[in-house]
């Protein structure tokens, strides 16, 4: 476990942040994200970091990529054992393609307007 804003830092964020020419994160709200420290470093190597409401899942990519990818592998009717499972997690994994990631974030802000309109609720419950 990451202890401190320094071990957090040191251990996420590298210079393929700012070399690949992306930069917008995406964090909850825990101490070591929000520190001094760790927003300092964000700002040197030019990293924009979205406002996150806490607990909410149903804004995380992330999560999105989890839930898209269960979907998936429940279709698959012969997914019997743990490595056949482990199989269909990485061949999902790798059809992952920059441009999919991209969808899943540039459709927050979206989501965020949603979870206002519904008052800080869960966009998914009650589907």
């Amino acid at each position: 476990m990451l202890s401190s804003c320094e071990d957090f830092a040191d251990c996420i964020f590298t210079d393929e942040c700012t070399l690949q020419g992306y930069g917008t994160l995406v964090q909850d709200n825990a101490p070591q994200h929000k520190s001094s420290y760790t927003s300092q470093v964000l700002s040197s190597w030019g990293v924009k970091v979205m406002d996150w409401p806490p607990e909410s899942p149903d804004l995380n990519p992330i999560e999105l990529v989890w839930g898209n990818m269960k979907n998936n592998i429940r279709k698959n009717k012969n997914v019997r054992t743990l490595d056949e499972l482990r199989d269909e997690v990485i061949k999902y994994w790798k059809s992952l393609t920059p441009e999919i990631c991209s969808n899943y974030i540039r459709g927050i802000p979206k989501k965020m307007n949603r979870v206002v309109e519904q008052r800080g609720r869960n966009i998914y419950e009650g589907k």
